[in-house]
């Protein structure tokens, strides 16, 4: 276990909600994370960056926000969640909620069990095996998703890249006891390292291991590394261990993009080949349609759906200008439809639950059956058509395939 200084603060926000669903997450609810800072301590982490404000020393000065069951305990009593249903999602981008102090302090554990009366879906992502602690707890929501970052199965280059985190080999297990569980469950591969963990070694390994493990999607993405702290760290790295490698990440990130990008036509290919590797393998190279259908309300599952499809085509080179063009009409309807209902007061019953859920889901529906007023919600015909398809067929598009699949 690492060494870590804690300093005690408190939570001013529990539970909330977004105008729209993260892609990513696949979730609408964010509830906020028990810590700030991380123990994992990868050398590879933008939480590092200035962006983000953390004070202390990167991996050692963990702030504990002892208050945040209670916060989001009393969200659920005064009703957040009783008018829109969607996913939530534990833990932030800049800490891990099963690192070392969780064993301490259990606020994350706490903070699941404040949230089971909201009745919600749950995701979860983390590099720790103490998450399989908290399986009796998970096994009490509608719906759930534990995620695992994994980034090689070479356990030297993990105990370089990601000193505080747990094995690989444990990671796997979590993998492997989630879907045991019940639980649907994935991989988010990134960063892959370019010349450490991006190669095809590692990366054959990588997925070959994750797929047996039972992983349902195997997310692959590229490093970035924000100029300041996090790529002064991650060069000091490099310069002690891998010194050869120094010049060539000169090369690669000598743009010093602030979103920390590197040059991306060295990249492309290699972002082709990960995705190629993983449709030969019959493998989604996102959290699928099938699983997020489960956690997120119809009109978010489409939002969602429409995101992945532009990273899902552009990665196999295909134009998406015009699929661009349809998902920011659909987010502004989307959007602006909540906006509007969530100004009204309207009344919530047992016998109506997640009312603007229901009512925006009913609009959608309803379009799905009017070719007329898909098309003016899309201003793209094809899409609309696929789009109304999956509603009224309660069918899935599979993400290796690109084509729909009964639900």
């Amino acid at each position: 276990m690492n060494s870590y200084q804690v300093r005690e603060i408190e939570a001013k926000t529990g539970l909330s909600r977004a105008a729209l669903p993260d892609p990513f997450f696949t979730c609408l609810y964010r509830s906020i994370s028990p810590y700030r800072g991380c123990t994992n301590n990868c050398a590879y982490c933008d939480g590092r960056a200035e962006k983000y404000f953390v004070e202390g020393e990167w991996g050692n000065d963990i702030e504990v926000r002892t208050n945040v069951a209670r916060r989001i305990s009393e969200d659920i009593d005064r009703g957040v969640h009783l008018r829109e249903s969607g996913s939530i999602g534990t833990g932030s981008g800049i800490s891990d909620v099963y690192q070392d102090v969780e064993a301490e302090y259990g606020l994350t554990r706490q903070t699941l069990q404040a949230l089971v009366p909201a009745g919600l879906p749950v995701c979860i992502l983390t590099k720790n095996a103490l998450v399989e602690r908290d399986y009796d707890i998970l096994s009490r929501f509608p719906s759930v998703l534990v995620m695992t970052t994994i980034t090689t199965v070479d356990p030297d280059l993990s105990n370089l890249l990601e000193p505080g985190a747990s094995s690989p080999q444990q990671r796997l297990g979590i993998v492997s006891s989630a879907r045991e569980r019940g639980f649907s469950t994935g991989v988010m591969a990134m960063p892959l390292c370019p010349f450490l963990t991006d190669t095809p070694e590692n990366t054959h390994a990588l997925f070959t291991d994750c797929a047996k493990a039972g992983a349902q999607f195997i997310y692959p993405g590229s490093l970035t590394l924000r100029p300041g702290r996090q790529k002064e760290h991650y060069f000091k790295i490099l310069t002690e261990k891998n010194p050869s490698l120094v010049q060539r990440y000169t090369q690669l990130y000598g743009e010093n993009r602030q979103s920390g990008m590197p040059r991306l036509e060295p990249i492309k290919p290699l972002m082709r080949q990960w995705n190629d590797a993983l449709r030969t393998m019959n493998m989604p190279s996102l959290i699928p349609h099938s699983i997020f259908k489960k956690h997120l309300s119809l009109c978010d599952t489409v939002f969602v759906l429409l995101c992945h499809m532009d990273s899902l085509y552009a990665h196999r080179g295909i134009a998406t200008d015009a699929l661009k063009r349809a998902t920011k009409r659909y987010a502004t309807w989307l959007s602006d439809q909540r906006t509007q209902l969530r100004r009204k007061r309207i009344r919530v019953s047992p016998s109506d639950p997640f009312p603007i859920t229901r009512t925006l889901d009913d609009e959608l529906r309803y379009k799905a059956t009017k070719a007329e007023l898909m098309y003016a919600l899309f201003d793209n015909e094809r899409l609309a058509h696929l789009i109304s398809s999956l509603i009224l067929n309660d069918s899935v598009f599979d993400y290796p395939s690109l084509s729909q699949m009964p639900g």
